[in-house]
């Protein structure tokens, strides 16, 4: 059984194979990057960037053999100053596709909630390892920690699958949105474990 611990920056290339591979099929990522051939090389440069200019240097995400989560704890957020100084780079690494994984964001950050909470962008496993609780497991670590701090947790579900993942371990569908012609997403909110302590 593969161990999760902490992802740090020596793990970069790891963490954005293995999340290219897990959400390779993945409804709403086939619709950002639609042809087949390129879009495994796009999400390993799109989750790659994110993690290495973001996700690693606050020392939240976790890996381990063949999945790994990026998470932002709370009082973290990413604001334009960011896109000011690493735009022009995030588009060229994912070769100006950026019409669509731009509304895409657009309509997530209208949708993110204005509390102070920590925040899921990815947590993936390859197939190859699937169906073994995996997913579960590495869920389960960081949100141990997210419930000794009594903070609350949010994420978007971006298939039916990871949705019912999602609600085994707390998290409460708070509506749903879609981009254009894209398929559905799922804003889900986990409140803080152990309210008024």
């Amino acid at each position: 059984m593969s161990e999760t611990r902490p992802a740090a920056v020596k793990d970069l290339r790891s963490v954005a194979a293995v999340l290219a591979d897990a959400f390779n099929d993945d409804p709403v990522f086939a619709w950002v990057f639609p042809d087949l051939e390129t879009r495994l090389r796009l999400l390993e440069a799109m989750f790659g960037f994110m993690a290495e200019h973001v996700y690693l240097p606050v020392g939240r995400s976790v890996i381990a053999d063949d999945a790994a989560a990026l998470w932002q704890p709370a009082g973290v957020t990413v604001g334009d100053e960011f896109w000011v100084e690493h735009g022009e780079a995030f588009a060229v690494s994912i070769d100006r596709q950026m019409e669509r994984l731009g509304a895409l964001a657009a309509a997530m950050d209208e949708h993110h909630p204005v509390d102070d909470c920590w925040y899921l962008l990815a947590i993936g496993v390859r197939p190859s390892a699937q169906g073994r609780g995996l997913g579960g497991r590495m869920l389960t670590h960081t949100l141990e920690q997210i419930d000794t701090a009594n903070e609350p947790a949010y994420l978007e579900a971006t298939s039916s699958r990871s949705r019912a993942l999602y609600e085994l371990h707390g998290f409460e569908v708070t509506g749903e949105f879609a981009v254009d012609d894209s398929p559905p997403l799922w804003p889900m909110w986990r409140p803080p474990a152990r309210r008024g302590v």
